[in-house]
């Protein structure tokens, strides 16, 4: 039992059910009521969709446990009373979970990519389980660079359940064009559909980036201390912790931008509902979080930060169920 309490510790249990979560919402927040409006329904099946989060899950689970392989000196520092590897689980367990998990993972996705004719698209699954290890190896310890990639494959996690999506539906437009008699105007109205449900999956993805660079870079800064003693070279490190504060700030005012223009158009189109979910809480939230990161000082502050911008990426993704309700 003891072994099961640390082994959902190692693989970050909550971070995994917000991974499923969020493909969850991405598939029934946006997707199903947006496919429903255009008088269409779903097209990957419930079985192949739970293959494809499990494998999303599955792979990020392998990719912690590589992370904190990797990094047992270096946690000794930073998180001492988190420290799991070499303690209640011995590096060569940690190394065979690894591969075990992960390679389920690979066989799940591989699964769903040839079950829907799509089989190149289990390079985005091989990708993602390449760049957790060698993130893990080498990038985290690179100025930008280990940030960089977490925001990208953060990214990746909406953006995936959107994509496998708009695949089959775009399969299917072109099916409908060559099978049956179809018009112009039928064919560039499915186009329009395709292309508009890509701009919500994108967006989701680049506020999901955005918010987990800026989470990276404070992390970066609360775990200066231990950092330093194993010669990374991530950004507070190499250009001060004032610096990197700036940066994280410079990113969280181009967001806070971006938030302000989408709330300009809900605005215009009356959806009020909207508008006070996204400045309410979303916007005054990331305007606590740049003056609280201009003032940081400790790392108990940074901590604080950091956990904030976990909370504000779960309301994000809790918006799905706004736009499935109104």
């Amino acid at each position: 039992m003891r072994f099961i309490f640390d082994f959902l510790r190692l693989i970050r249990f909550p971070n995994l059910a917000i991974i499923a979560l969020t493909q969850y919402a991405i598939r029934f927040g946006i997707i199903y009521p947006f496919l429903k409006q255009a008088e269409l329904s779903l097209f990957l099946s419930e079985g192949l969709f739970a293959l494809l989060v499990g494998a999303t899950v599955l792979i990020a689970a392998s990719g912690y446990i590589i992370n904190d392989y990797f990094d047992v000196k270096l946690d000794h520092v930073n998180k001492p009373e988190q420290l799991i590897v070499g303690k209640s689980v011995s590096r060569r367990q940690a190394m065979f979970l690894h591969f075990l998990v992960n390679g389920i993972g690979i066989s799940m996705a591989a699964y769903v990519a040839f079950s829907i004719h799509h089989p190149m698209l289990i390079l985005i699954q091989l990708i993602c389980a390449a760049l957790l290890w060698f993130y893990s190896v080498n990038f985290k310890k690179q100025i930008l660079i280990g940030n960089l990639i977490i925001a990208a494959l953060t990214a990746l996690v909406p953006f995936t359940a959107g994509y496998y999506e708009i695949a089959i539906l775009f399969d299917q437009t072109l099916a409908a064009t060559t099978d049956v008699p179809f018009e112009a105007h039928n064919f560039r109205s499915l186009l329009f559909n395709i292309q508009y449900l890509l701009y919500w999956i994108i967006g989701y993805s680049a506020f999901a980036f955005l918010l987990t660079l800026i989470r990276e870079i404070i992390k970066d800064c609360e775990d200066i201390q231990g950092d330093e003693a194993f010669g990374c070279k991530t950004l507070p490190i190499v250009h001060g912790v004032d610096k990197a504060k700036k940066i994280a700030n410079v990113i969280a005012l181009f967001l806070l931008a971006a938030l302000a223009l989408l709330e300009y158009i809900q605005v215009v189109s009356k959806d009020w509902i909207s508008f006070a979910y996204f400045f309410l809480l979303i916007s005054l939230p990331l305007i606590w979080i740049i003056i609280q990161t201009n003032r940081a000082k400790e790392k108990k502050h940074f901590f604080v930060i950091s956990q904030t911008i976990k909370v504000l990426m779960l309301i994000g993704i809790l918006y799905t169920g706004i736009i499935s309700l109104f």
